[in-house]
């Protein structure tokens, strides 16, 4: 096996390339434990046409369509729309475990305190372990470092 061999008027040592994949696997690698122990969110998003009397809205999230649905929001979120617009709004729910599946409930509270709940309207997610993204993002880095380690690893031609 040479220990070096010139390419386009620089010299590269096999070890090296065998460093550089050594360092695209790490970077692989981090990424992985990153994804598979960084905390899950689901984020809700609805939007509304008018909002006649509308006080503000709250959340309520089940493991299953029939469950028991728990209120997840703290306080009341504010209505921001009127009797002409509507508006868009958003939760995160930061306690979720990757792989469930969960039901969302709205419910729109009145300003004389009576609610409606939007129960035809369920939002379902199901919380990723791992994202196709990050899955093709470590695929790329784990086979540039494989091709850099087994070029470095080849008998290279003088």
């Amino acid at each position: 096996m040479k220990d070096s061999y010139q390419t386009n008027s620089r010299t590269v040592t096999t070890s090296s390339l065998v460093y550089m994949g050594a360092v695209w696997l790490f970077v692989a690698a981090v990424i992985l434990i990153f994804q598979l122990f960084r905390p899950a969110t689901v984020r809700i998003e609805w939007e509304t046409a008018t909002e006649l009397q509308t006080a503000g809205f709250h959340l309520y999230r089940s493991q299953s369509p029939e469950g028991e649905f728990v209120r997840i929001t703290e306080s009341l979120i504010p209505a921001k729309g009127n009797t002409v617009s509507g508006a868009s709004y958003s939760f995160v729910d930061n306690s979720v475990r990757p792989g469930e599946t969960y039901y969302y409930l709205l419910e729109e509270v009145e300003l004389d305190a009576t609610t409606r709940r939007y129960e035809d309207d369920l939002f379902v997610f199901t919380v990723p372990r791992i994202t196709w993204g990050v899955v093709v993002l470590i695929a790329v880095c784990v086979l540039i470092g494989l091709g850099l380690i087994v070029s470095g690893l080849k008998e290279v031609p003088q």
